[in-house]
């Protein structure tokens, strides 16, 4: 009998004991210390980082579960991007609260995975409720500076559910929603407003060049009715987040009609508004007209560093003339 309680007693103990050490607590700190092990390390495919996705997991289950101490080590996470709109919406003064803590370039990031990431937008309802609670953040908030920050983010990454560039199926192929999704947060960064309206009057032309290593750039003539215009030239740096140009100039009549002459080499309002040829690097061409209610646009890449197609030379042209009339005369292929 006594070989029998001490058998049970030992055996109670080791439960307990187990029980403890897969504890939900001890659980997190294991994670967390693998996950510092890894983050120390920065070798994906180092010993520490195997199981790096399983411990973010661990983590992630043990926010949802009220232990809101973990956060800070999943804002180092930035593809949490469902993650990180879920916390926001279920808690918004501890979320934007720790955001706060975190340097400028951390902030920044996580904003952009609460906007859905540098690939892809949010779903239409979720940016709705995203937008409607970043926006009612008081003036008298702490957060409010990060609140603001993280709405800009949120409203330039999913500008196209928002802000129509285009008109409907512009856009066939298979990579139409992301285009419009890539132009539109592109042409929102930069200030711009859509070109085509049914009801617009006058001449307009928007030349907007996307670099894979550049930012996004956009030169934009409005003719005068006397024939001559002016031209404005938008620019921001490669991340984005700094304007580097804002310019006006004036544009002669002889520079308008260069221009338009170059442009009609192009044969512009007959071309299609798309080709097949495309590349991994290099840059997206845009050039859209708009002319007393009759709007169109043409997209290039990299025009004229492949077959010499006269009207794609003349196209690309075209283009750089109206850099070349801001005073930014462009340099390079593409």
């Amino acid at each position: 009998m006594r070989t029998s309680a001490i058998l049970l007693a030992f055996a109670v103990t080791t439960v307990i004991c187990c029980n403890a050490e897969t504890s939900p607590a001890a659980r997190r700190d294991e994670a967390v210390r693998k996950i510092d092990a890894c983050l120390r390390r920065n070798e994906v495919s180092s010993r520490q980082c195997k199981k790096l996705n399983q411990n973010v997991q661990v983590l992630v289950n043990a926010y949802r579960g009220g232990d809101k101490s973990v956060l800070p080590v999943l804002l180092k996470f930035t593809y949490l991007t469902e993650f990180y709109d879920e916390a926001l919406l279920n808690d918004p003064d501890g979320f934007l609260a720790a955001v706060n803590q975190l340097p400028e370039k951390a902030r920044k990031e996580v904003a952009i995975g609460i906007a859905g990431g540098y690939f892809r937008r949010v779903t239409e309802p979720r940016f709705a409720a995203l937008r409607a609670l970043l926006m009612g953040v008081p003036q008298s908030s702490p957060s409010k500076s990060v609140a603001q920050e993280c709405l800009q983010q949120l409203e330039t990454n999913n500008a196209s559910l928002f802000v129509n560039y285009f008109p409907p199926q512009t856009f066939t192929g298979r990579t139409a929603d992301f285009q419009i999704f890539w132009y539109s947060r592109d042409l929102y960064a930069l200030g711009e407003q859509p070109l085509w309206s049914p009801v617009s009057s006058g001449v307009t032309y928007r030349f907007t060049h996307l670099g894979t290593f550049t930012g996004p750039k956009s030169a934009t003539l409005t003719v005068l009715p006397d024939g001559t215009g002016t031209v404005t030239i938008k620019a921001l740096n490669p991340s984005r987040d700094k304007r580097e140009m804002d310019e006006s100039r004036a544009v002669s009549a002889e520079q308008v009609s260069r221009f338009l002459s170059t442009l009609a080499k192009a044969d512009y309002w007959n071309v299609p508004t798309e080709l097949p040829a495309r590349g991994l690097d290099g840059a997206q061409w845009i050039l859209e007209g708009q002319q007393s209610g009759q709007y169109r646009v043409v997209v290039r890449w990299c025009p004229g560093t492949g077959p010499r197609d006269p009207e794609v030379l003349a196209f690309a042209d075209a283009a750089r003339l109206l850099l070349e009339f801001s005073g930014h005369k462009y340099n390079g292929g593409c």
